[in-house]
């Protein structure tokens, strides 16, 4: 960041913090994505503002999706009408903070972080944690939520074809596990929505498992038409021909899985909750790590959102870091982890005064924690390009997974689609 930038962001923080207290409640506008995640942003409103009287939480109506959200917030930057928090996906935190950085449509985090003094911070957030809010060495946003993908299996199914748990651990055990269920007549195999889900996280997860990366560290070429990029298209072709795979999109293989139509489902954490409350008793079933990483290297992606303030007033700034400060610290983590199962992102939410006694109860919950090791950015495409390149990318994997095309020679087009729109060509 500029030195004249440093010192705005600088003087718009001791101005924040200097705010008096208003007469009337302060409200902030806030905006998030995903409609089914009212279901933690709601209880977390009422907490804060049952202690903060002050200050009161009004929701927009929840984007779509990460993708569709950030398009809105670019949208509302240009007919001046930004929301005054929002809840970036990790994938377009770096695209939100250089686009609207550039303008001082969004505050810096670090001289908020500065003034709670460096043993808040050392006690309340992990580095690498933090990490995942961070553009160009600045803290634009919070890190709220956050997942891996995860295996949740049917045990009932699993038992009626001879397998266990164990032989989830690879691929090939899973493709395996899976065709013997399909094969039984009583239940799909398994569902891996890569071509079905509202971005590119599973298809990420896909190549960064293999050891591959999205492009190079410069950003200037599409890395994955290596080995991990082979190993991904041939591996999505597999789903298909080797268990019968259907094409269901998230919800629908959620509904699927929670009928005991679905032997095997690879999706988020966050559905962990819906997924107890759904299936209620009706069959056993548990969770499992994302298959090992090829050759012990490579990892997963970082799924979920940082909290950013956009708001140019004062007085909403401070609220709006207050309200962030209790929905990423321990009692709101805890309402998001338990209306959820995302990871926590507050180092303190394990502790037994909030979640440590009930993920001691409730080993399933704790399957991405245990990921936390191979964790990695969910990289984000340069550009604004992101959106534009899923859409196009999904229709190629799509593709590929029909036999339309062959694994070959859809890597090849995803690679020169892919390095094409990142560089804003059509």
């Amino acid at each position: 960041m500029p030195r004249w930038m440093s010192l705005i962001a600088a003087g718009f923080f001791m101005a924040a913090a200097a705010a008096p207290a208003a007469a009337d409640p302060v409200t902030i506008e806030v905006q998030y994505a995903w409609p089914s995640h009212k279901r933690f942003h709601e209880p977390l409103a009422e907490a804060f503002m049952k202690e903060h009287p002050d200050i009161k939480i009004d929701f927009k109506a929840p984007a779509a999706n990460y993708a569709d959200g950030q398009q809105r917030i670019l949208r509302s930057a240009v007919t001046d009408t930004l929301p005054d928090l929002w809840y970036s996906s990790y994938s377009y935190l770096g695209e939100l903070a250089r686009t609207l950085g550039a303008k001082g449509e969004i505050v810096e985090l670090t001289p908020f972080l500065q003034a709670e003094g460096s043993e808040w911070v050392k006690d309340n957030y992990a580095p690498n944690t933090l990490a995942l809010g961070q553009i160009g060495g600045k803290q634009w946003g919070m890190p709220f939520t956050a997942s891996t993908p995860i295996i949740y299996y049917n045990k009932d199914l699993l038992d009626s074809v001879g397998e266990v748990p164990a032989s989830l651990t690879d691929w090939n055990g899973i493709l395996r596990t899976a065709r013997k269920i399909a094969d039984a007549g009583k239940a799909d195999g398994m569902s891996y929505a890569v071509n079905g889900w509202g971005d590119d996280w599973l298809w990420q997860a896909l190549i960064l498992n293999a050891g591959g990366q999205i492009m190079t560290a410069d950003g200037s070429k599409v890395a994955f038409g290596d080995d991990s990029g082979r190993s991904a298209v041939n591996l999505i072709r597999r789903f298909v021909t080797e268990t019968k795979m259907p094409f269901l999109d998230e919800d629908q293989s959620i509904q699927q899985f929670a009928a005991g139509k679905l032997g095997i489902f690879i999706g988020s954490t966050a559905e962990v909750r819906v997924m107890d409350e759904a299936v209620g008793g009706k069959f056993k079933f548990a969770t499992a790590p994302y298959p090992a990483p090829v050759k012990g290297q490579g990892g997963l992606p970082v799924g979920g959102s940082a909290a950013v303030i956009l708001t140019r007033d004062p007085a909403k700034a401070k609220a709006a870091w207050d309200y962030i400060k209790f929905v990423t610290g321990p009692a709101g983590q805890k309402i998001v982890v338990l209306n959820s199962g995302y990871m926590p992102t507050n180092l303190n939410t394990v502790k037994p005064d909030f979640l440590g006694n009930y993920y001691a109860q409730h080993p399933d919950w704790t399957t991405s924690l245990r990921q936390w090791p191979i964790a990695k950015a969910w990289f984000g495409y340069p550009a604004g390009s992101g959106p534009r390149i899923w859409d196009e990318q999904k229709i190629v994997l799509s593709q590929i997974m029909r036999g339309e095309t062959t694994p070959e020679q859809g890597l090849a087009a995803l690679v020169e689609l892919t390095g094409r729109l990142s560089k804003g060509k059509n």
